[in-house]
């Protein structure tokens, strides 16, 4: 089942261009990854990314993006199963 991820970053959008420039080795051809959008808040900047499973996306996440944040970061990831996801042909 397709899951819906939330990530608030903690970071500005200096620091989020930083790390995605840094993380997105990958993204595109990892096993799962249907699709990434982040957008800035007054505080923060939130990520959403859709994935077949969780587990793929922790995968990634763990070799692609925790070597990039800061020393004692920890992301909360907010996961939503999802219905239903469609996509062009």
């Amino acid at each position: 089942m397709a899951v819906l991820i939330k990530v608030p970053t903690g970071m500005n959008t200096k620091g989020y261009d930083q790390v995605t420039r840094e993380a997105a080795t990958g993204l595109k051809a990892a096993s799962g990854f249907r699709f990434h959008m982040a957008y800035p808040t007054e505080d923060t900047v939130i990520v959403l990314e859709v994935w077949d499973s969780l587990e793929q996306h922790m995968q990634w996440f763990d070799q692609y993006v925790k070597p990039h944040l800061q020393a004692g970061t920890e992301l909360s990831h907010e996961v939503t199963p999802l219905h239903n996801v469609l996509e062009p042909d």
